[in-house]
């Protein structure tokens, strides 16, 4: 007798722990669910938020490609030995973008505000895939750091080539706040100048070098900006 009730007893409260068990494993289950859910609405609104800025930023490096490539025109022009007044004005017709491409350096600060804000708020945490996270850290570490490298030793030539000009060749300065003076007479005394003074056409030579490299390493960075879109598209594909 007293088995039998043990017996009842026990399948009756094995019965209540398995579910017990149930529940709470279900409830378990509906919670990660929920989380994982929540997860990837939070995943996919970063990988679009990204994608929104990529946009923003090939158009960016498509403006300083093309300003790039016309300080390189440029300078080519005033050092070459077929100067022409004709090939400097299909680049610009104002004498104060001549000076801007001698005396001025042109940074990279391409939009970069909702990397920063996913990185500083911890929602990088939230970007599973490696090829969007090897691309993203290329781009905006290795890439990026080695364009303003190129960009600080390109202003302290800048600088040099200040001195140079204020010591030697002030007129040009003169020249360029002169309204009376044209374009074709300001590119005339600086292509004059360069011609006279090697240590000027040395500075404006070695100036020239920086800026293909320049160049060249965006061309590295619009690479890597085609490779995270790549990746991009292909995980919110997966969402």
């Amino acid at each position: 007798m007293k088995n039998k009730r043990f017996k009842k007893y026990a399948i009756k409260y094995l019965l209540e722990f398995i579910v017990i068990v149930l529940g709470i494993s279900v409830s378990f289950w509906v919670n990660q669910v929920a989380v994982e859910k929540n997860e990837n609405k939070e995943r996919v609104k970063i990988l679009t938020q990204l994608k929104t800025e990529i946009k923003d930023i090939k158009k960016y490096t498509n403006d300083r490609m093309k300003y790039w490539q016309d300080d390189i025109d440029l300078y080519a022009m005033f050092l070459s030995s077929e100067f022409q007044i004709s090939a400097i004005k299909e680049i610009t017709s104002s004498k104060s973008r001549v000076e801007y491409n001698l005396i001025y350096y042109r940074d990279f600060e391409p939009p970069m505000n909702r990397y920063i804000s996913i990185i500083n708020t911890g929602s990088f945490k939230f970007i599973k895939s490696e090829g969007v996270k090897e691309a993203l850290t290329r781009l905006h570490t290795i890439n990026f750091s080695n364009i303003n490298t190129s960009v600080q030793y390109e202003k302290l030539l800048k600088e040099h080539l200040i001195e140079i000009i204020t010591k030697n060749h002030p007129e040009l300065f003169f020249a360029s706040n002169d309204s009376k003076i044209s374009i074709e007479e300001y590119s005339k005394l600086l292509k004059i100048a360069i011609d006279k003074n090697p240590v000027l056409k040395s500075n404006l030579i070695i100036q020239q070098k920086y800026f293909e490299t320049k160049k060249s390493l965006l061309m590295l960075y619009k690479y890597t900006l085609e490779e995270l879109d790549y990746e991009l598209n292909k995980t919110l594909e997966y969402y």
